[in-house]
């Protein structure tokens, strides 16, 4: 194991850490551009990229030495930003049957709720030790998220779809991933900061954010009527 850690672990660890930090900047850029515009983006592009490099290392890393809460974080930071991008490509499933979910979609999803399962039951079990609270929060963000696109996959068309929904699934899903950084982030570096609330507080902070943006989202467009796909 010594050797597998020398040649695997640390070198993705290195690159998870590096990534975990350019994050913490870069994750800003999507949040503060203008919507719609060529920096936001190519700030985008930036920002999936890194996640992608960390989530990748964060489950090689999982692979080698597992930890509930590590398995929790990155399934459900892993559901949120490929959710998040991927519902970029099924804007209108009304008009084009090619925007509707796909094997890679269901696939995706389906493992990362098998991935939340598990750990829920390491959590009733008892065997996440002190990261009981946060393990368990995050499962259940896990199942919230999964099983929204559950049911957007089998009923594309059904309630609460229109054409905008797309947007704020986009929003909310990218503000999760972000918040999901920053967790990290706050739990290993923040110490300041008493246990779970250290995890938490991301939370607290990116979702009603990110329900507050909906709401003055849908405020515009009821004042103007005419302007359907227009971004924040």
């Amino acid at each position: 194991m010594a050797g597998m850690d020398k040649l695997i672990f640390s070198p993705a660890l290195t690159a998870h850490v590096a990534c975990g930090f350019a994050l913490v900047a870069a994750g800003l850029a999507p949040i503060l551009t203008r919507k719609g515009s060529r920096l936001h983006r190519l700030s985008g592009r930036i920002f999936v990229g890194l996640m992608t490099v960390l989530l990748a290392a964060a489950w090689v890393m999982t692979a080698l030495h597992f930890s509930a809460y590590f398995a929790a974080l990155t399934a459900t930071a892993t559901l949120t930003t490929f959710s998040g991008v991927r519902v970029l490509r099924r804007k209108r499933p009304d008009i084009d049957p090619d925007q509707r979910a796909t094997a890679v979609d269901w696939g995706v999803t389906l493992a990362v709720l098998a991935i939340g399962v598990w750990v829920m039951a390491l959590v009733i079990q008892g065997r996440t030790g002190n990261k009981a609270a946060v393990s368990a929060a995050l499962v259940y963000a896990c199942f919230t998220y999964g099983g929204w696109d559950l049911w957007r996959f089998l009923r594309p068309t059904d309630w609460p779809f229109s054409p905008n929904l797309w947007t704020y699934e986009h929003l909310v899903k990218m503000l999760s991933a972000y918040g999901a950084v920053i967790s990290a982030f706050s739990g290993n570096y923040l110490t300041f900061l008493p246990t779970p609330w250290s995890q938490l507080w991301p939370t607290l902070l990116f979702q009603p954010m990110a329900v507050i943006w909906i709401l003055v989202l849908l405020w515009r467009r009821r004042r103007q009527p005419g302007s359907l796909s227009a971004a924040a």
